[in-house]
């Protein structure tokens, strides 16, 4: 690079950030690189500098060299190498504490504990019907009953999940994303049903009975510490289900429901709840196989790792094609562990593979693609 009088400058372009060529004190006369977002408070770029003396870099001999017109420059460059660490060094043990902010106190953020609950979380219910569907039932050893899923062991099928998402399972996200609509549903489903008895209490109100709704002489109360957000939705559920029953069974009580009534509105919300619940444990049974705990996006990759299409196409034949929405993450489940960081590269390539997903996905609602057509792009993203 030329050296010109103390006041010249010029300019290179990398990376789309611009260095300008600025004097150091006048006894060195030297000009060096400079950026906007330098951590020096004279603006000096170490990556400018690396530009510059790419040439000098490359020749060892060059480097060897004191009386080189840019030896000074490359030994400036060390120093402010050596400089950078340090900082970067108290940046870190000072865990990016200001200035005003003493080291001892900096270093005691190390020994925050993690976030623990005051009390102990509780949820009491009134009913058996709630409680059953909390505990589920395990297999009958004399195969007389049916297994029942319930909400505990639902509540670990969504941590499980949960918990998978941080390999950036599509799967897991879309598991995950179908138990929330599907509760959602189940949710509007029970306000339903309980604002309905609620307008037949109000409505015996108003003609002069006040009728009370029916608890339990001894509600028992059950400890939760979920480990998992998911775990505290399935009690709510619950929750809301113990006094939907008890809404009913007060209707019936009271003569405001016969019995075959109450009978069948609990028995077909009991059931919808079930499927639900079976769905999601379903995919937890599934994803949660060992060959299959590895499944992530990367796996949709063409010509990828052999094992990882093995794990795209099973999962397809189990649970069908993954949307095209879940997979480019524009659908993601109200809490994740996904924290993936990728490159450029990766993202434009998973984006290619999320765009094709797509077109297939249009396709067949086009009615243009039969049964094998689909697996013969299924087969290409695997």
């Amino acid at each position: 690079m030329a050296t010109t009088a103390k006041t010249a400058k010029s300019t290179k372009t990398k990376d789309a950030a611009t260095y300008s060529e600025v004097p150091v004190p006048a006894s060195k006369q030297m000009l060096y690189a400079t950026a906007a977002n330098s951590p020096f408070s004279d603006g000096y770029s170490i990556e400018g500098e690396k530009a510059a003396l790419a040439e000098f870099l490359s020749d060892e001999g060059r480097m060897l060299n004191e009386l080189d017109p840019m030896y000074d420059r490359y030994i400036e460059m060390i120093d402010r190498q050596d400089r950078l660490e340090t900082m970067q060094a108290s940046y870190q043990s000072r865990k990016g504490a200001e200035s005003v902010v003493e080291q001892k106190e900096a270093i005691s953020m190390n020994f925050l504990g993690s976030l623990v609950d005051e009390q102990v979380d509780q949820m009491a219910l009134h009913t058996k019907e709630a409680f059953r569907m909390f505990m589920g039932r395990a297999r009958d050893p004399g195969k007389q009953l049916q297994p029942i899923i319930g909400g505990k062991r639902v509540a670990a099928a969504l941590r499980a999940l949960w918990m998978l998402t941080s390999n950036d399972n599509p799967y897991a996200d879309w598991g995950l994303l179908r138990h929330e609509q599907t509760m959602k549903e189940v949710g509007k489903l029970l306000e339903k049903h309980i604002k309905e008895a609620r307008e037949a209490l109000d409505q015996q109100k108003s003609r002069g009975l006040t009728f009370s709704v029916l608890q339990s002489s001894s509600p028992q109360v059950l400890n939760l510490g979920f480990k998992s957000p998911y775990g505290y939705a399935v009690a709510q559920l619950v929750s809301d289900f113990d006094f939907f029953v008890r809404l009913q069974k007060t209707l019936e009580r009271k003569n405001l429901r016969s019995d075959a009534q109450v009978r069948q509105i609990i028995t077909e919300t009991t059931r919808v709840i079930r499927r639900v619940f079976n769905e999601t444990a379903r995919f937890d049974r599934w994803l949660m196989r060992e060959e299959m705990k590895g499944l992530c996006r990367t796996d949709f990759v063409p010509d990828g790792d052999p094992l990882g299409a093995k794990r795209v196409q099973f999962a397809a034949e189990v649970f069908g094609p993954c949307p095209s929405e879940v997979y480019a993450g524009k659908l993601q489940p109200r809490h994740s562990r996904r924290r993936i960081q990728i490159s450029t590269a990766e993202r434009k390539l998973l984006q290619v593979i999320s765009s094709e997903m797509l077109r297939m996905e249009r396709a067949a609602e086009a009615g243009e693609l039969d049964d094998a057509g689909m697996n013969e792009i299924a087969e290409k993203l695997v």
